[in-house]
């Protein structure tokens, strides 16, 4: 029996590995697939997501003009990103701890969920009260105080979120519950559900941190074809778009506005011993001639010249002139 040189054994080998002639090499590509969802993560279409982020485009102004003098310094909301990834991957995202407010969006079913990071919402509190916003090196679990000055300040960030969407639809919303720990939510809303989410950053002050916001596609399935067709015209972009209700409602709520107005009937200087030995039936002299018109100051600002007499057995001025002041 012969025995095979150290070269013929390697040419065997390369004889076996090489390919045979005219059959084509397995060229099968590896495609990555998630066991846990296997269901599509593409429900909301891309007109959809360009609605929503223009809306929190809005809304993030608004927050702007509002948090900065709630919380009295610079506050400056960005949006970051807006995707659609399932609940669970949100849920696992969240980093502890941390402030999750859930609330509801009548007349839209479900609810949706604010997160805020906590060092954001110690510095959030301290500035609440009257501190600077600082906020403890080793994070913590609210107090019940803390808890309550954060609901407060939930609920007025939520009126700027209600406000934001007014262009859409009319929400109703109210906090219906606020906690740390994010494991109590899960059971709300499934974890294979396709939810839309969109990250802020949020600065107040010199504090930063990262303000999110879970939206379920089963919510926002209602209005599907309206954030799919509504037309965002540049006024609406700009948080300038009113309607005629907006209008009137602004009328009612400026004819409503308490002002105060005086009639100056003239000035005089007397002595400090004449003023106290007043008595009814007593006469003062005034620098202003009776045939001259009176002047009517609204909010310590001249705007009418007027007549004094007697309406109805009261007191009363005829209008004669109107005041044009620039100013």
């Amino acid at each position: 029996m012969s025995m095979l040189s150290q070269e013929e054994i390697d040419a065997l080998v390369n004889q076996l590995a090489a390919p045979e002639p005219g059959v084509p090499p397995d060229v099968r590509k590896i495609k990555s697939f998630d066991f846990r969802f296997n269901k599509r993560l593409d429900k909301f279409t891309t007109n959809q997501l360009q609605t929503l982020r223009t809306l929190h485009d809005n809304f993030t102004r608004l927050l702007n003009n509002s948090l900065s003098v709630y919380l009295r310094t610079r506050v400056e909301a960005t949006i970051v990103s807006i995707d659609q990834i399932s609940y669970g991957d949100f849920i696992a995202s969240i980093g502890l701890p941390s402030i999750l407010s859930i609330f509801s969006m009548d007349p839209l079913p479900g609810s949706g969920i604010v997160q805020v990071d906590l060092n954001l919402v110690f510095s959030i509190i301290d500035r609440l009260l009257g501190g600077p916003g600082w906020y403890p090196q080793k994070l913590r679990d609210l107090t019940d105080i803390e808890r309550t000055l954060m609901q407060r300040f939930m609920a007025r960030m939520l009126n700027s979120y209600r406000e934001s969407w007014n262009y859409l639809l009319t929400l109703s919303l109210k906090i219906e519950a606020l906690d740390s720990n994010p494991q109590f939510i899960p059971r709300i809303i499934p974890l294979d559900q396709v939810v839309a989410l969109v990250t802020c950053e949020l600065k107040i002050g010199e504090m930063t941190g990262v303000m999110n916001f879970c939206l379920p596609y089963q919510v926002l399935q209602q209005v599907g074809s309206q954030l799919s067709d509504f037309q965002w015209s540049p006024t609406v972009v700009a948080g300038r778009g009113v309607t005629e209700e907006d209008i009137t409602q602004l009328a009612r709520n400026v004819e409503r506005a308490p002002v105060d107005v005086k009639v100056e009937l003239g000035k005089t200087v007397v002595s400090l011993r004449d003023l106290i030995a007043l008595q009814p039936g007593d006469l003062v002299l005034f620098d202003k001639p009776v045939g001259e018109p009176l002047a009517v100051c609204v909010n310590e600002r001249e705007k009418f010249k007027v007549f004094p007499g007697i309406n109805r057995d009261r007191l009363a001025v005829r209008v004669s002139q109107i005041v044009d002041n620039e100013e």
